[in-house]
């Protein structure tokens, strides 16, 4: 090319290539556009399905009628059924104490716990015997002297005498003050020896030590507290439990009539005993308008137990310890016994039908427990409740069923709410 000749703009210049920058990108956009219409048109095209319904899977339970005993629970709080607080009689010297009168002893009835020092009272006894020999001999002088004045006055009497001086006569008086003077001697000697066997000091029944206040040196006087003592036998078990319940239990009306049966767990719940309501409280229960009962509960330190029992090993109950109790209540004929988690929205409950649509239905319990409630109306024999929960459960709505054993059982315990 000569000098001064223009270069075509085609060529391989700077402007050539800036437009093959700019056109290239937009040729391939566009090809893509268009595959992309052509795909669109002349592919398969999806097919539309209707949404799965999704069932909820439950657990129902058939339905049975039976006879269920109630059982209600409660909490108390074991006291000692018998306690005393022993005093001393006389005043003196302790001289003698049973090894077993400390904190925690065990003592039997009719045990010697304490002996004050018999001395002065062995040395009171001798001086009444003296004084009653005296008052005997003087009455048997007077006795004498009677005799010689109703001789004297049966020859010297005269008819104008009046009553007072023929008893003067016939000395009455002295004989009246002689009697009086022997009672006198008998019944100080009498209280001389009241007061020697009171020296011994005895356990009035089979009693476990709760305090102590002397030992061997200790001088006494009379209502000084020597110490305390709990019987053994039996302790009691004051619990509280709703007015309404106790209708359904059996309480006694007087001493030795029979009670429900009680069966008291203690130790966390790891061990039983058994006893027996012994009578109603006359007042309720100051803060939560509670009724009271006690109930009753034989050997509680396992004193006379067979060591081969399989329970021989168990704690004893202890004062003040609170324990739960299963009261044994009335037996209740031809109801459901339906689990409490049953009970939907306050008394409803959930049933599937034969064709495992749910049903709502209202019921009326008669009875309320902690882990069941008792239903007299408003079911069928046969038919599925359902045990499982739903979150949002519509009546009408399909479910899918598993069957579970049957709830049937022989007790309703009780919950703390109304029955």
């Amino acid at each position: 090319m000569t000098p001064g000749e223009e270069r075509p703009d085609g060529g391989g210049g700077p402007r050539g290539r800036r437009l093959l920058r700019i056109v290239l990108p937009l040729m391939i956009l566009a090809a893509g556009a268009a595959g992309a219409v052509v795909l669109n048109r002349t592919g398969p095209k999806p097919k539309r399905k209707a949404p799965t319904p999704i069932v909820a899977l439950v657990e129902v339970t058939a339905l049975e009628r039976e006879t269920s005993q109630v059982v209600v629970e409660a909490m108390g709080t074991v006291v000692p059924a018998r306690e005393l607080t022993l005093k001393s009689r006389v005043s003196g010297e302790v001289i003698q104490r049973h090894p077993e009168f400390s904190e925690g002893g065990l003592l039997q009835a009719g045990e010697e716990i304490l002996r004050i020092d018999p001395v002065d009272y062995e040395l009171a006894i001798q001086q009444m015997q003296s004084q009653l020999a005296n008052a005997v001999y003087g009455l048997k002088v007077e006795q004498g002297y009677q005799d010689v004045a109703r001789r004297e006055w049966e020859l010297l009497g005269s008819e104008d005498a009046t009553a007072g001086d023929v008893e003067l006569a016939l000395r009455k008086p002295h004989l009246q003050k002689a009697r009086a003077d022997k009672g006198a001697a008998e019944a100080a000697l009498a209280q001389a020896r009241l007061d020697l066997a009171r020296t011994k000091i005895q356990a009035p029944f089979n009693a476990v030590v709760r305090t102590r206040n002397v030992a061997v040196g200790s001088q006494v006087s009379p209502q000084d507290t020597l110490g305390e003592l709990v019987g053994t036998d039996a302790y009691w078990i004051q619990a509280s439990l709703p007015v309404d319940r106790l209708g359904w239990i059996e309480i006694p009306k007087r001493s030795g009539d029979p009670g429900a049966q009680v069966t008291v767990h203690y130790g966390g719940g790891r061990w039983t005993r058994t006893g027996r309501i012994i009578k109603l409280l006359s007042d309720l229960e100051p803060g939560g308008r509670m009724a009271r009962i006690l109930i009753e509960v034989d050997d509680p330190l396992d004193l006379h137990r067979d060591v081969s029992d399989p329970q021989a090993s168990r704690p004893p109950l202890l004062i003040g310890e609170y324990v739960r109790m299963e009261i044994q209540g009335a037996e209740v004929a031809d109801v459901f016994r339906i689990p409490r988690e049953a009970l939907r929205d306050g008394d409803d409950v959930w049933i599937a039908d034969r064709d495992d649509i749910l049903a709502i239905r209202r019921v009326a319990p008669i009875w309320r427990g902690g882990d069941a409630v008792l239903v007299a109306e408003g079911l069928a024999e046969g038919e599925r409740l359902v045990v499982t929960a739903l979150p949002a459960p519509v009546a009408g709505m399909p479910v899918r069923v598993v069957e579970t054993p049957s709830h049937r059982g022989s007790k309703a315990a009780a919950a703390p709410g109304n029955g």
